[in-house]
């Protein structure tokens, strides 16, 4: 297949959740749709042809992804963001039924482009951002050339454990990123990024009480192996502490809305034990269908996955997209905490049962109607909000961080970073530089982002070639 699919792992029987729905396609298409399940919106986009036969040639030419949902108002300028919630429809059939290829200029190609001017190899450069688009897909993700055809050689492994809509392995904690609350925080709190963490004598740029952030940033950056539910480890205080196991008997218990912000009965609720992260099937063949109508499947998880990747640029890209959907996502991801017991303002539901040691309570506005809302102007407009804006900055320096941590060009002699022709910034210009690619996802249409960026590695930094193999930055005019 050429799309990159998705799906829904919800703990709700198929049924009684689909007789729930009954007839309203909007509220079906905004469970299951791809673009309730993106965390930065997808905004570059190609079709087939012929889409009715999701394969042969393909219009060789980007356009906005939103511009499917958003018929009436393709421009993004002129286009309300409500449309993009109304014309899911349109965009679960052209995904789901024709073949759409989306991906995202701040989860995967900003990554690459970063990657590349810090002086990651064309490969490493690829999984760092192909891994970070992946995280939002079942499937993995393909990229395509720039002709939009798809480049099958260049394919990653499964993450489906770690989707955001897999609530049989906690994988929403991966968009909806949760901090960990102790008695003297705040109800609410945003990420932020200390660039002189080392000489505070810190081990990470971001507070103590971003467990899984501060959990994933030491498997990227090659510490520590495992991977846990929540980032809850046995001693919150040692980063190398290990995972609580099935002798252990912690667990947790979470609620999270999943259709719209009033509707009690769209909330899942679960209690499960806390014990290693789930990313990664065994195999291709290892998920089965256990409905029919791919609403829920019972995967076998490779356990040793997290460590066949630790300190890599594969996990680089994972864990630098659960950073970026922990500010993509601040409306729902600041004052969604974990607490030990039930330590907030609400009553304690009645589905927690007496004696649960951790719970997370995500909060109405992780809605997916409210969700799809806020992304649509993260690119393609003429001002990029806030959140993105850090996104490419806390981006940028980890992945410098991530290159000497790693001691990356001792062990890739042949590779070193980039060097700024005249007129663009250096590497140490972080503001410059996240002005620079800010400006070029400004753009209004997903083709000019497309080039912006690409002009940016090659005339730019003299990087190339470009992640979809252009080596002059044309791409076919519409």
């Amino acid at each position: 297949m050429f799309h990159n699919s998705r799906s829904s792992h919800l703990n709700i029987p198929s049924s009684s959740w689909l007789s729930f729905i009954g007839a309203s396609a909007l509220i079906v298409a905004s469970v299951f749709a791809p673009s309730a399940a993106h965390a930065f919106s997808e905004d570059i986009c190609f079709h087939y042809v012929d889409p009715q036969a999701k394969s042969g040639d393909v219009i060789p030419y980007a356009f906005n992804c939103w511009n499917v949902q958003c018929t009436d108002s393709p421009k993004p300028e002129n286009a309300p963001a409500g449309c993009v919630v109304k014309g899911t429809g349109r965009y679960l059939k052209a995904t789901i039924e024709k073949g759409l290829h989306a991906r995202n200029t701040l989860h995967f190609d900003s990554l690459f482009l970063f990657s590349r001017m810090l002086g990651l190899s064309f490969d490493d450069a690829f999984d760092t951002a192909a891994y970070s688009e992946a995280t939002d897909l079942v499937g993995g993700y393909v990229n395509t050339d720039q002709y939009g055809k798809a480049m099958t050689a260049r394919k990653t492994d499964n993450l489906q454990g770690i989707t955001r809509l897999n609530t049989q392995t906690g994988g929403y904690s991966y968009h909806f990123v949760p901090w960990l609350r102790t008695e003297d925080h705040a109800l609410s709190t945003s990420l932020t990024y200390d660039k002189a963490y080392l000489r505070h004598g810190q081990t990470s740029p971001y507070a103590n009480s971003e467990a899984l952030i501060n959990h994933l940033r030491v498997w990227a950056f090659g510490r520590r192996q495992t991977l846990c539910d929540f980032g809850l480890i046995k001693d919150q205080n040692n980063p190398l502490s290990a995972c609580f196991s099935e002798d252990d008997k912690k667990t947790i218990f979470v609620s999270i809305p999943y259709v719209f912000i009033d509707c009690d009965k769209c909330r899942g609720e679960n209690t499960f034990k806390v014990a290693w992260q789930k990313i990664s099937p065994t195999n291709a063949g290892a998920c089965t269908d256990i409905d029919s109508d791919n609403t829920a499947e019972v995967c076998v998880y490779d356990p040793d996955y997290a460590a066949k990747i630790h300190g890599t640029p594969k996990s680089l890209g994972i864990y630098l997209h659960v950073m970026a959907d922990r500010l993509s996502h601040d409306h729902c991801t600041n004052p969604a905490f974990i607490t030990e017991g039930w330590d907030r303002k609400q009553p304690m539901p009645e589905k927690m049962a007496a004696g649960t040691d951790y719970s997370v309570w995500f909060p109405d506005s992780c809605g997916t109607i409210n969700h799809m809302e806020k992304h649509y102007p993260e690119t393609g407009h003429k001002k990029l909000p806030l959140r993105s804006v850090k996104t490419l900055a806390f981006s940028y320096l980890e992945i410098q961080d991530w290159v000497k941590a790693s001691k990356y060009f001792a062990s890739h002699p042949q590779q070193r970073a980039a060097t700024p022709r005249p007129g663009y910034p250096k590497l140490h210009e972080t503001q410059k530089i996240v002005q620079m690619v800010g400006n070029a996802l400004k753009q209004a249409d997903a083709g000019d982002r497309n080039k912006a960026l690409c002009e940016i590695a090659l005339n730019g930094y003299g990087v190339t070639p470009w992640h979809d193999g252009s080596t002059d930055c044309k791409y076919p005019a519409k």
